[in-house]
């Protein structure tokens, strides 16, 4: 009787099966992988299967309690099963999370997401905290981001800002749009917006803010490695220690996912060269980051 008494316990325990669908194998989808292995390591959860979404697609495991697809292409093959298990998409911005699963043929509950993009809140709080006498904000989004819009402009009236914002459509010219809103004297916020800023593009974009001596808030440490004034990011590691206590308060038999939400867990990144062409004197980057984290941000 001890011993069935104890299996009650032991045997839900044991079912916690989890597979981890990687949109690459490489770079940050790497990283991910690792640190959710050890953030889940000692838990009831266990990973027991790993690979990309080209694999998923072609075998789906069975006997899965939960799906973990990291990236746009795995949250795309993840929800074509409409009677597949819960998903957790991660490694991807709303945007793209919200596009995902509107064009998904298996739209249904048992669906959330850990976004990669920070809060517009928090946004606007790490400008005005980092430069506190501006008083415009430029930036410039394609329709994926144009809906964040009014959200952004009250942000930054609540900080005493104005924000002037430009919608790129399919026939317009990015080099023109980008040269007319760094004319004006502001602060250029990138959102995460991969119509607008794709890898071979940035470079150019950043020289162009450079010779109008425009301050550019960026989304992630390459970024501002490339010219960007700082950045306000999350990286693979902290999305999966963040998971990794989302998954803590789940078990097979309590799969009520929470809704989806930004990440709590986020760094800072400030470029001191770019910094001094500019003339610019920054706070420490463990000062923002502690402002930050109290005033905290959600939205």
């Amino acid at each position: 009787m001890l011993c069935c008494f104890l299996c009650s316990f032991w045997l839900p325990l044991q079912a916690a099966q989890l597979a981890l669908v990687l949109s690459s194998e490489e770079g940050p989808y790497r990283e991910f992988a690792g640190a959710l292995k050890g953030a889940i390591s000692g838990g009831i959860w266990q990973i027991v299967w790993i690979g990309s979404s080209e694999a998923y697609a072609q075998a789906a495991p069975a006997g899965i309690d939960l799906v973990v697809a990291a990236g746009s292409p795995a949250t795309r093959v993840a929800l074509q099963n409409a009677a597949g298990p819960p998903v957790i998409a991660t490694l991807l911005t709303r945007a793209s999370f919200e596009q995902i699963r509107a064009e998904s043929p298996a739209f249904r509950n048992g669906v959330t997401a850990l976004y990669l993009d920070q809060p517009l809140q928090r946004q606007v709080a790490f400008i005005a905290r980092l430069l506190p006498d501006t008083r415009r904000l430029v930036t410039v989004v394609s329709d994926k981001l144009a809906d964040q819009l009014p959200l952004l402009k009250r942000e930054a009236a609540a900080r005493q800002m104005t924000l002037d914002a430009a919608v790129l459509a399919d026939s317009d010219n990015l080099v023109p749009v980008l040269e007319r809103m760094l004319a004006r004297d502001a602060v250029f916020l990138a959102l995460p917006d991969s119509n607008i800023f794709a890898r071979d593009n940035i470079r150019p974009f950043l020289l162009t803010t450079y010779r109008y001596q425009r301050p550019v808030i960026a989304f992630s440490a390459p970024f501002v490695q490339a010219g960007a004034l700082a950045a306000l990011y999350t990286t693979p590691a902290q999305l999966a220690l963040e998971l990794g206590q989302m998954l803590m308060r789940l078990s097979p038999g309590n799969l009520a996912l929470p809704p989806p939400r930004s990440p709590t867990r986020f760094s800072v990144l400030f470029n001191a060269q770019v910094a001094r062409a500019l003339k610019l004197t920054l706070p420490g980057e463990d000062e923002i980051l502690a402002t930050l984290n109290v005033q905290g941000g959600e939205k």
